[in-house]
């Protein structure tokens, strides 16, 4: 346990997830009672968040599907990138794709837009989301990518969305990968991906898969951030939504995102090491 953070005012619950987080070691059972609103489930993530020792550099956005979509009236949801697990992998590189030994790690194959100015705040907003055209007028590029999805909470995904936004939005980094080429005339509703792991294939998918499409993603990601805070900046990247599902994933093993003519995103899973 992490005394000095609970000792700062950092709420248990949250105290437990960075300390999980910086050792890198799993825990196998939910520290406290599981959140029951998103209001409850986004306050924990704001505490661990700003306990952690590097700025977020992002967010990933999460699906939420079936009886949690009716109960909860939102598709999505998004969780913070730490600036520090944002790697930025050249064609023909092998990515770092860390595991927390006893957590989850999920490769997600995505589609990731860098912003070139800031997007609007909780201020300017006022009662209203920011838009899709809005925030593609914002975007300075799109890039085939890969979202390190994972947490220190083992199975995180069989406990609910309330679970994953809690636990630092359950991502692990992001790996930015070469840039999309001319994505401003290009047709952005059927980017076709496939994932692989060891040289299986383990899921496929396009960008048909996002509702409302990449734009929809990210101006959603946009608007949630606002109400959080902390809204997104320019240089930020945003992880729009996994195109081909969700893979479980252990150290040792070498992914691929394969998108075509557009390239391919390659990473290599190693056991994270815990930190002072």
């Amino acid at each position: 346990m992490n005394q000095s953070a609970e000792s700062d005012g950092l709420p248990p619950i949250a105290a437990r997830f960075v300390a999980a987080r910086r050792a890198a070691q799993g825990l196998s059972r939910w520290p406290a009672g599981l959140p029951r609103t998103l209001d409850e489930a986004y306050g924990i993530q704001s505490s661990a968040q700003a306990a952690w020792s590097a700025r977020a550099g992002g967010v990933k956005v999460g699906r939420v599907l079936g009886a949690w979509e009716d109960a909860l009236r939102v598709d999505r949801f998004i969780g913070p990138i730490s600036a520090d697990t944002i790697r930025h992998v050249g064609a023909g590189e092998i990515g770092c794709f860390p595991v927390i030994d006893g957590g989850t790690a999920l490769l997600e194959c995505e589609i990731v837009v860098v912003l070139g100015q800031d997007a609007p705040d909780a201020r300017s907003l006022g009662e209203r989301p920011v838009l899709p055209s809005e925030i593609r007028s914002l975007t300075a590029g799109l890039h085939i990518g890969i979202e390190i999805a994972g947490s220190p909470m083992a199975d995180i995904n069989a406990l609910g969305p309330l679970a994953s936004i809690a636990c630092f939005g359950n991502n692990n980094g992001a790996l930015v990968g070469p840039a999309i080429a001319g994505w401003q005339d290009m047709d952005l509703t059927q980017i076709p991906c496939v994932a692989s792991i060891d040289g299986i294939e383990v899921g496929r998918g396009d960008t048909s898969r996002l509702p409302g499409g990449i734009w929809q993603a990210l101006a959603f990601a946009a608007t949630q951030a606002a109400r959080l805070g902390c809204p997104l900046r320019a240089g930020d990247v945003v992880c729009t939504g996994a195109l081909t599902g969700m893979h479980p994933i252990g150290p040792g093993a070498r992914a691929r995102a394969d998108f075509g003519p557009l390239g391919q995103v390659d990473c290599l899973t190693v056991v994270q090491q815990g930190r002072e």
